[in-house]
């Protein structure tokens, strides 16, 4: 048995809800038990700090319920689909939460569509919009810059790597997806790297991949030349195939590049905000180019999607 194996075993023994979570999600993907593990956790924490019982009586309970209710939408969406996935783990009948989940989302999505920011969002949106991921960016550099003087160390390749994600951000308005790019298995996310001309991000695993397929990311000249260099301090720093790396030197996760982002954000812009608010700032920033496309989308009678297979090149 491989040591992950064993970990994994050892877990659900030790938290039988997540057996029965995994046994009726047959077919979901370990990302999205994780997800749905994580969430039905911060469920029972309104009545509970216990962990998460073998048994579903805590998810009837009037106290769980009121509690639930009186957070915001933006906490609420998450635990009423939290709140599903536990009654069918449970073998419940699911309709009560089911309903509020629909409730959730519906209302969530008749928010967005108004396109206001959000109370959250106006609180953490920068002076200058996107633009302040650039400024950020330059503003790391300046803190690094004596750093990047000295030979290679791991203590620094983290420092460095945090103004290079700032500097791919700042065109490149992935979500966390960066954590999964890898040097060499051409499998996963591959970092492409050619003896000359620019780098490609090879992305075959993302959010909405199953929806529209593989992708290639071309990098500018600016961030090809800043991501070469990088490669090459890293040389002999780490021993593994990820493009980024957490601090002591293994792979950089998901969720440890979303709190570097909160954190270096409060620090570099006096504002703590993650990947999310950086793809609603480059999508604003870019508005007028969008609704452009919208426009002569509806003149045609298409999708943008559409609309983009009637350009000729000359």
């Amino acid at each position: 048995m491989t040591k992950a194996k064993a970990k994994e075993t050892k877990e659900t023994s030790k938290t039988p809800f997540l057996a029965k979570l995994k046994s009726k999600c047959t077919n979901c993907t370990a990302s999205s038990i994780a997800v749905y593990f994580a969430a039905v956790k911060r469920l029972h924490r309104l009545i509970s700090d216990e962990e998460v019982p073998a048994t579903g009586a805590w998810l009837k309970k009037p106290e769980l319920m009121k509690r639930y209710e009186a957070l915001p939408l933006s906490k609420r969406r998450h635990l009423s689909l939290a709140g599903v996935k536990a009654a069918q783990s449970y073998k419940q009948d699911e309709s009560k939460w089911s309903v509020k989940m629909f409730r959730d989302q519906s209302v969530y999505m008749t928010e967005r569509g108004k396109n206001k920011r959000s109370p959250d969002e106006k609180k953490k949106w920068p002076k200058h919009g996107f633009k302040a991921i650039k400024q950020a960016a330059t503003e790391q550099r300046k803190r690094i810059r004596h750093l990047l003087k000295e030979e290679p160390q791991l203590k620094n390749l983290y420092a460095y790597q945090i103004w290079l994600l700032l500097k791919l951000y700042s065109t490149i308005p992935f979500r966390n997806t960066f954590a999964t790019l890898n040097l060499k298995d051409k499998t996963k996310n591959y970092v492409r790297v050619p003896k000359k001309g620019s780098i490609v991000f090879e992305m075959k695993k993302f959010k909405n991949s199953k929806q529209l397929g593989e992708r290639e990311v071309k990098l500018s000249r600016g961030a090809t030349t800043a991501l070469r260099k990088f490669l090459r301090y890293r040389e002999g720093l780490v021993d593994h195939d990820w493009l980024f790396s957490g601090k002591s030197g293994g792979k950089l996760s998901r969720a440890a590049l979303g709190k570097m982002l909160f954190r270096v954000t409060k620090q570099l812009l006096g504002r703590a905000f993650g990947s999310r608010l950086i793809r609603v700032l480059f999508a604003t920033d870019n508005q007028e180019e969008i609704k452009k496309v919208d426009e002569m989308s509806n003149k045609l009678l298409h999708t943008p999607a559409q609309t983009r297979q009637y350009v000729r090149k000359s």
